[in-house]
């Protein structure tokens, strides 16, 4: 356990050279400033406002995550060929250490995104149908739907760079949206990259309806698929990091 906080703690001073922090900072902001600025002015009801705005974060979420997985990654390759990662005497200690990092970082920005739009959204505009803490669940079920995408990502980057890695999150940003149609009606459970988009959906669209919409009847299969789907592949991310030997030069 000392090794691991050592290792997390190492983890948060590399932060001061990295753009990492920076980027899960006023990425958000931005966001946020440009959708009020623009909900200000457009006639949409404010129900519709609050889910379109969710569906944003949520199809932006595995580009966002493509990137910041290739920040890290490229980090320790510059920092000696991910010497660092690999000549630990327990191999998933950084392992652990980075992801858990990612995923801090990650559900932090994701608060910050939801809350202050909630914030300005209920204060400002004064056109919030909801509390501020609809907005901190809706950041738990957009983040927590998107932890198998950081594990899919950080093994992209490891194994194959950041080139891979950003342009899978941008084929799954846009897949993911396809999936927001018709198209996905009942095929989103299957594929991880529409998690997020699609429970936020659905969990709006519930809560804002007295009846049950027909897409409820996949949230549970899909709540399932998302929380077996990413046990999986952390185990499979492990297993395949212990034997992990670093990427060379040519790959």
């Amino acid at each position: 356990m000392t090794s691991f906080f050592n290792s997390l703690m190492s983890e948060l001073i590399k932060l001061k050279r990295q753009p990492m922090l920076l980027v899960h900072l006023f990425t958000p902001l931005a966001v946020i400033g440009i959708f009020l600025a623009y909900y200000a002015y457009v006639p949409f009801s404010s129900v519709s406002k609050v889910e379109g705005y969710f569906q944003v974060i949520a199809l932006a979420f595995p580009t966002m995550i493509g990137i910041v997985c290739a920040i890290a990654a490229e980090q320790e390759a510059a920092a000696g060929q991910y010497q660092q990662l690999l000549t630990q005497p327990s191999r998933l200690t950084p392992l652990a250490s980075k992801l858990i990092l990612l995923l801090l970082l990650g559900f932090g920005s994701t608060l910050l995104a939801t809350i202050g739009f909630g914030a300005g959204f209920l204060y400002m505009l004064n056109q919030s149908p909801y509390s501020l803490g609809f907005y901190m669940e809706a950041a738990c079920i957009i983040f927590g739907s998107c932890i198998f995408l950081y594990a899919l990502h950080f093994f992209i980057s490891l194994r194959f760079g950041k080139g891979a890695s950003i342009g899978l999150g941008i084929l799954e940003s846009l897949t993911a949206s396809l999936l927001l149609t018709g198209l996905g009606d009942y095929n989103w459970i299957y594929i991880p990259c529409a998690w997020g988009a699609r429970m936020i959906t659905i969990w709006i669209q519930y809560g804002a309806s007295p009846g049950i919409p027909a897409a409820l009847l996949l949230l549970r299969p899909g709540m399932l698929y998302c929380i077996v789907g990413t046990a999986a592949i952390m185990v499979l991310l492990g297993s395949w990091f212990r034997r992990w030997e670093g990427r060379k030069s040519f790959d």
